[in-house]
């Protein structure tokens, strides 16, 4: 980092494979004055000396506004130049907006999203854009990393995404333009990405467990096991970790700047081996006989009475919940060793057990119950190639035509 930029503020990270990344970052005076945003992604490379004075004037921005907040004047509004940079820098810190109401995690998505518009599109004036742009965007962002490659759906999606969201947020926000642009994008059409089809099936859980268990992994085994029988959520199972918020008290486990929160505990688990849990997603009270799951019974009885205290999955290696992406990383490995193909992930174990429930005739209320969704339709999208309902409307066809 060069020595003479005049850049308060100015932090740097470097990626995996050696590249450079430039931040903003406020300092611990203006968190604790409330300032509402943490770190800015800088696009700009400090090894280019003609980007110097971008680097050096976007901290001086950033600062002042942090120190004018610090000071008393808590004005989150930032000015609205017309362009795509502005609205995306709005949206991110009017304490108006919805940004603000989302979980820290999906702001962390929405930020790399936002960050590649700012960076392609910033500069670019509300008013002269129009469906030939939008569609252009989402034409480049599909086309696939490398010549012949899959194209890139998912990524060009969420940008078109991002803009309706921001475009909703300009129009309450009362921004000139926003209103016209969330008409043509409401209007527009775009393709969406495949629905996954893979699903971790009773015989993938049974190899897992068994290579698991082989590896000395019981954790992988029961959570994964935990994951299927009761078809909750990964971070419902091995918990989440979250930003301790600024001033608060740094209780219960702590991870750098991060705390644990919302895994299953042992102490969520009743004598009678009855788990309840409040959904991370929806809030919803789900609630699980672990007796009538021989697979998750199994695995819990390895586990010793001195050590049934804390979180439930624990890192053997670590000896504390697992870290960010560890879990699915020791997934994998032990998933390979036990023959289960790369495209079938752990995230659909909640998939598989939702689809052996349909194939086995359960009621889709009942089904949408367990899994805690709030809607039956969304039930439906985690049913997976299941034919147990085709079976029974057949026999059903059948039984008529032969009173007939």
């Amino acid at each position: 980092m060069p020595s003479d930029l005049d850049a308060p503020g100015l932090k740097r990270r470097r990626n995996r494979d050696g590249t450079e990344r430039l931040y903003w970052m406020a300092s611990k005076a203006a968190l604790a004055a409330g300032f509402p945003t943490r770190i800015v992604r800088l696009h700009h490379s400090a090894d280019d000396p003609s980007q110097h004075r971008l680097i050096e004037a976007a901290c001086k921005r950033f600062e002042a506004e942090a120190l004018a907040w610090a000071s008393g004047r808590k004005e989150t509004r930032r000015p609205f130049d017309g362009t795509l940079a502005s609205l995306v820098r709005l949206y991110q810190t009017d304490l108006a907006s919805p940004y603000r109401e989302v979980k820290w995690n999906t702001q962390r998505t929405y930020d790399q999203v936002l960050g590649v518009i700012e960076k392609a599109f910033g500069k670019r004036s509300l008013a002269a854009l129009g469906i030939t742009d939008f569609r252009r965007w989402y034409d480049e962002a599909k086309k696939p990393k490398s010549p012949g490659g899959v194209e890139r759906v998912r990524k060009a999606h969420g940008i078109i995404s991002m803009l309706r969201r921001m475009f909703a947020y300009g129009v309450t926000a009362e921004l000139p333009e926003c209103g016209r642009l969330l008409t043509i994008l409401e209007k527009a059409r775009f393709k969406q990405p495949a629905r996954r089809r893979q699903k971790l099936e009773l015989h993938h859980v049974q190899a897992f467990v068994v290579k698991a268990l082989d590896m000395g992994r019981l954790s992988l085994a029961l959570g994964t096991a935990l994951q299927f029988e009761t078809t909750m959520r990964q971070r419902d199972v091995i918990g989440e970790w979250e930003p301790v918020p600024t001033g608060a008290a740094a209780g219960g486990i702590v991870l750098g700047t991060r705390r644990w929160m919302r895994g299953l505990t042992w102490a969520d688990i009743s004598d009678t081996f009855v788990v309840m849990k409040v959904t991370t997603k929806t809030g919803s009270d789900v609630a699980h006989d672990l007796s009538l799951c021989p697979l998750v019974m199994n695995l819990l009885a390895r586990v010793p009475t001195s050590q049934r205290i804390g979180p439930l999955i624990v890192d053997e290696t670590a000896g504390r919940p697992y870290a960010e992406h560890a879990y699915a990383r020791e997934w994998r490995l032990v998933a390979r060793a036990a023959g289960i193909p790369d495209s079938v992930w752990n995230m659909d174990a909640r998939a598989g057990g939702i689809s052996e429930a349909d194939d086995a005739g359960a009621d889709l209320d009942a089904i949408r119950s367990a899994a805690g969704h709030s809607q039956a339709s969304t039930t439906v999208r985690y049913v997976r190639g299941t034919i147990g309902k085709s079976r029974k409307v057949a026999a059903l066809r059948q039984e008529h035509r032969n009173k007939s």
